[in-house]
């Protein structure tokens, strides 16, 4: 048993808009899904690598510029000619006016660092010491000895470049302050013969470093390493310092300290060197909570489904119910109009395509209502035209027996010009009144004519001669019946008749090429300039409506092939000529 298509359930609307709703929510979140699958790890660890590495890099940048502006006030002070001055001297009386000034000096200097960083001034022996703050008992030279001298950085680096600034990390302690010491820079003092008088030591609190790096506090630690004394700090936990063992992330680079990132087991680590400081900047990145988001995206994904497809279903039964109601009404009214029911509503739609596809369907309605009222009226036109058609065949049969009657008692009688005329004017009339052929040939155009012109040379006597010639080879040409006897008439009644003397009347029909030409002339009275339009189609509202209506059915059978003109001369006469292709010998020539 074979089915046909329309035996098949077609889908509803709903269904149709849930499926297309599941596969606009499916098919992107697939792609997610499988990009992630595939290469979501790699280039998360890509991301991670190279942000931890960015953000290093730009924190060394900074520290560097920190520690040079340190550098550069410990220059400031250790060359100043009062310091010098003061420590060659080796003494310093606390009220005197030698001591405001090196304390002016000193807060000027270090102006805006107060809190930041403190300023230790101490000669060789250990008689002058001066400080922005408590002067430090770890830089007291009068007490080498003691348990102070592994923390002093005067001690670590006592065979120091005579004119270096010396950075140094290992300095890391508790200042009198309760501020954590990060960093130490030392520059020794001497005078113009130089001979060394003392030491300038600039202690860098944590607060100096650790405010300037990690502000996104994106990274976990940021470490302040020094690769040669295998010493660290962290700038965000600053109580964790010491040698490298105390710092896991340290180990993972193995001694080498280049420039780069590299993925541990837990991290991103990331080192960049701190220009001109000889230091190193190290960043770690926790990575373990950034692929745990990676490896959660399965639930997430459900999750997104699960919610996606209750709003498709939501979406879809909305959706469904304001488009399938305008629908259903449509179709509803579609059926009436099946079973012939035309009427017309108002629009209820609140869709406007919708709106607009019933207003264009009541369009539709109107007109359909208004061509069957028009087939109606012209079903009765034409059943009107017809009964006069039936009545109008009465009248010829009337006219030619009236005719044949009047030749009757003409020959009976003797009188050949009225038997004559009869005769004529038959054919003039049988030709006018036959309907059977819409086109006739030259010859029985010309064979027209010489009847009509019979008649009237009874009528005008020897006052009127003619001329008639036919090509032998446009005999059997068809044209439109009646457009040579049209201008002969008109030729008698405007040319002739008003004019005094004897008439001539010509007519003459002739081949030239593939054209045919119809020449009719008089020698009437002519016409005066301007009475004859350049443009035929002028004639129409003019008195010449029998040239106006030859014109146009000679045009609609050649169109633009037709040449039609009309030439006059006031006192001399009037030439109409008409040329037309002559289709039988184009055909012949395409063959």
């Amino acid at each position: 048993m074979k089915c046909s298509w329309g035996s098949h359930k077609k889908p509803n609307l709903f269904t149709l808009l849930f499926l297309y709703f599941l596969i606009v929510l499916i098919v992107p979140l697939g792609l997610f899904s499988a990009y992630y699958a595939i290469a979501g790890n790699t280039n998360q660890e890509r991301y991670l690598m190279r942000q931890a590495m960015n953000m290093t890099t730009g924190d060394a940048n900074i520290v560097a510029q920190t520690l040079e502006s340190y550098r550069h006030k410990a220059y400031q002070l250790s060359t100043n000619p009062l310091v010098v001055e003061i420590l060659k001297a080796d003494s310093l009386a606390l009220e005197s006016s030698q001591s405001r000034e090196l304390y002016e000096l000193l807060f000027t200097v270090m102006h805006g660092d107060i809190y930041l960083a403190s300023a230790n001034l101490v000669s060789n022996s250990g008689k002058v010491r001066v400080s922005t703050h408590v002067f430090p008992e770890v830089y007291d030279l009068r007490y080498h000895g003691n348990d102070w001298d592994v923390a002093s950085i005067i001690n670590q680096n006592s065979q120091v470049s005579p004119t270096a600034s010396l950075i140094s990390i290992q300095g890391h302690r508790i200042a009198e302050n309760g501020r954590q010491v990060v960093a130490s820079i030392l520059r020794r003092v001497y005078d113009q013969e130089g001979t060394n008088l003392g030491y300038l030591v600039v202690d860098i609190y944590a607060e100096a470093l650790s405010a300037q790096v990690n502000n996104d506090q994106v990274l976990n630690d940021v470490l302040l390493v020094d690769t040669k004394s295998f010493y660290a700090t962290s700038l965000v936990h600053p109580e964790q310092f010491g040698s490298f063992d105390r710092f896991p992330a340290l180990n993972t680079l193995d001694g080498d300290y280049t420039p780069r990132s590299l993925h541990s087991e837990n991290s991103i680590i990331a080192v960049s060197a701190i220009g001109g400081t000889g230091l190193h900047l190290v960043g770690s990145l926790r990575s373990t909570p950034f692929f745990q988001s990676m490896e959660n995206w399965f639930s997430v994904f459900i999750t997104t489904m699960f919610i996606g497809l209750l709003l498709a279903l939501g979406l879809s039964y909305l959706f469904s119910r304001s488009i399938a109601r305008p629908i259903k009404s449509l179709a509803r009214r579609m059926r009436e109009v099946e079973q012939g029911k035309l009427e017309s509503r108002e629009v209820s739609s609140s869709i406007s395509e919708f709106s607009q596809l019933e207003h264009s369907f009541n369009v539709m309605i109107k007109q359909i209502i208004s061509l069957l009222d028009l087939t109606r009226e012209e079903q009765a036109k034409l059943s009107e035209a017809e009964r006069k058609a039936l009545e109008s065949q009465m009248n010829p049969h009337f006219l030619f027996n009236t005719l044949n009657t009047v030749k009757a008692l003409a020959r009976l009688h003797g009188e050949k010009d009225i038997y004559t005329i009869t005769v004529k004017l038959g054919k003039l009339l049988r030709s006018s009144v036959d309907n059977r052929e819409r086109e006739a040939t030259l010859e029985q155009s010309m064979a027209l004519i010489e009847s009509y012109l019979t008649i009237q040379k009874l009528r005008f006597a020897d006052k009127l001669t003619t001329s008639l010639y036919l090509d032998p080879s446009c005999k059997n040409t068809k044209t439109p019946k009646l457009i040579i006897q049209p201008l002969v008439e008109n030729a008698i009644i405007h040319g002739l008749e008003p004019k005094v003397g004897s008439w001539h009347l010509s007519v003459r029909v002739e081949r030239k090429g593939e054209r045919i030409f119809i020449t009719v002339s008089d020698n009437g009275v002519g016409f005066p300039p301007g009475s004859l339009p350049e443009n035929v189609d002028e004639l129409a509202n003019s008195p010449h409506v029998g040239v106006y209506n030859v014109y146009r059915r000679l045009f609609l059978k050649y169109g633009r092939e037709l040449n039609f003109s009309l030439k006059s001369r006031e006192g001399e006469g009037t030439w109409a000529t008409i040329s037309f292709p002559d289709e039988e010998a184009v055909k012949e020539e395409k063959k």
